[in-house]
């Protein structure tokens, strides 16, 4: 997810509990072999986390810190995402369209000791929503838009209501990481440094723009975890993460450049596990705000402008795989009829001189450094596909802190450069988010008539659900609110002491992860 609250970029240190022990190399880097001593592993991941506070995110790096102090409902299934298995809830029930009961865990608490049961499920959606007196709705809401509330049967039973039949809607309980009941009333920014959650570790130390480092609970409910120690390192520079890797610093690093995957088990420490992502890469365009672009020829033309092949092959190293529009053939409602726009810089040429611009344009590209894989090269190419068609793009490469307060607050150039990971393997939550007219989440389109094939495709179920998918990627094919890109496939680098497995979903869950 792209957006992240304030406060990124902060050089203080938050501590929590007693230091954890963490050794150092003489160049300063941390030393995961230990003789002795707790069992410990390091996460290098491109960017830090931007809070401890799971309902104010809006992106994966710091889903994959708070999912080991915080819990949810249920969870995806790491080999099967279609499927979902119970964390806080211990099973569910469709009672009709509209309404979803889960039966709760009893006697789980909170690292400060405060129950989870009914009521704080109810606490929990009023807090997301701005339910509560005198709130609005926390960042993470976006994900959310069709849950009506929560109502409380007892302690140990709650029901979540939506405004109209929801399939997306045990993805999104997926997403909702429960915090305790009251925690934010006297302070909305009480867990923005200190979190408090039902998870399997708990938060030692956090020293911005470094390392956050997390300890094992011997008491979880589900079962102390074999990790007694995780760290996650933040380092922005992949050849960084690279060489850490290859001797032996760190366990898991994010990203890993195809052109640099043999270079990971050269010392013999790590191999390259690769995985299908669920993250799709595109140009979102300003047709809001940008008089150019709010012309559908144009960005036709800018389709057409792009070799999305050549990208894909050479930048990428096939490490990606083209799309029509934002929908792989993994997903829910992927139309295999569809094919992504041909490279044709002919008539590329030819749709900007039927919308008035014979000779090309002027913009600017904003992007993220170390965010997304070979962003910056991909960024270069594109802009290099569209000079050939008279269109000049300036690059603005910004690091992510930078980069996620301008699309929060909206304040961006003529296009950017960001790739979506979705979280539900269906499109319907980025055609909420980032395609249905609106100016409160990563939307810069609007086009009545395809909010309402969304909104009939996101209101029903089954094949009537698929199809109406379906209509929606040929809406936007024609009327594209982008320039579709591929989808990535993820490549990580894994110590040969760690047993675990990468998810499509980008999540690094190390809850029943193994050290050999």
């Amino acid at each position: 997810m792209l957006a992240v609250v304030a406060g990124c970029g902060s050089s203080e240190t938050t501590t929590t509990g007693e230091p954890g022990t963490t050794g150092t190399t003489a160049s300063g880097t941390t030393d995961t072999t230990e003789s002795t001593g707790p069992v410990k592993v390091v996460v290098a991941q491109g960017v830090d986390p931007t809070t401890m506070d799971p309902h104010q995110q809006r992106e994966t790096p710091t889903v994959n810190v708070l999912l080991h102090i915080y819990d949810p409902l249920l969870e995806r299934d790491g080999q099967d995402p279609t499927k979902f298995n119970g964390v806080l809830a211990t099973g569910w029930t469709q009672v009709d369209p509209t309404t979803v009961e889960f039966k709760l865990q009893t006697g789980v608490t909170f690292s400060g000791g405060e129950p989870f049961d009914a009521e704080c499920v109810k606490y929990n959606v009023d807090r997301l929503l701005g339910l509560l007196p005198g709130t609005e709705p926390a960042l993470l809401a976006y994900q959310f838009g069709p849950i009506e509330g929560a109502e409380v049967v007892d302690a140990e039973t709650v029901l979540i209501k939506t405004k109209a039949p929801d399939p997306l809607i045990l993805g999104r309980m997926a997403l909702l990481y429960m915090i305790p009941t009251g925690s934010v009333d006297a302070d909305p920014e009480a867990l923005m440094s200190e979190p408090n959650g039902t998870g399997p570790y708990n938060l030692v130390e956090w020293d911005r723009n470094n390392q956050v480092v997390l300890e094992a609970k011997a008491d979880y409910f589900r079962g102390a975890p074999t990790v007694d120690e995780l760290v996650f390192r933040t380092i922005s520079e992949a050849s960084t993460r690279l060489a850490e890797i290859q001797v032996g610093n760190v366990d898991i690093i994010t990203n890993v450049p195809p052109e640099n995957a043999a270079e990971v088990s050269s010392q013999g420490n790590a191999e390259v596990k690769e995985v299908p992502s669920s993250r799709v890469a595109a140009i979102w365009l300003d047709t809001l705000g940008d008089p150019i672009l709010a012309k559908k020829e144009v960005r036709q033309a800018l389709n057409y402008a792009v070799d999305v092949d050549t990208i894909t092959q050479e930048v990428m190293s096939g490490y990606g795989l083209p799309v029509a529009t934002i929908v792989p053939p993994y997903w829910v409602g992927y139309n295999p009829d569809m094919k992504p726009y041909a490279h044709d810089p002919a008539k590329a040429k030819e749709l900007l001189a039927a919308a008035g611009y014979p000779d090309g344009f002027e913009t600017e590209m904003l992007l993220p450094r170390g965010r997304y894989l070979l962003a910056e090269e991909v960024a270069q190419a594109i802009a290099a596909d569209l000079a050939e068609v008279g269109v000049q793009v300036k690059l603005d490469a910004v690091e992510f802190g930078v980069f996620a307060e301008a699309t929060q607050a909206r304040q961006i150039p003529g296009m950017f450069y960001a790739a979506w990971g979705e979280p539900f393997f269906n499109p319907g939550g980025m055609l909420e988010v980032a395609v249905k007219s609106g100016t409160d989440g990563f939307s810069w389109f609007d086009n009545p008539e395809i909010d309402a094939l969304i909104d009939k495709a996101l209101s029903t179920v089954g094949d009537e659900h698929v199809k109406g998918l379906q209509e929606v990627e040929k809406a936007i094919y024609d009327d594209p609110p982008f320039i579709f890109l591929f989808a990535q496939k993820d490549l990580y680098g894994v110590s040969n002491r760690l047993d675990w497995s990468p998810r499509s979903d980008e999540w690094i869950i190390l809850y029943g992860a193994t050290v050999k």
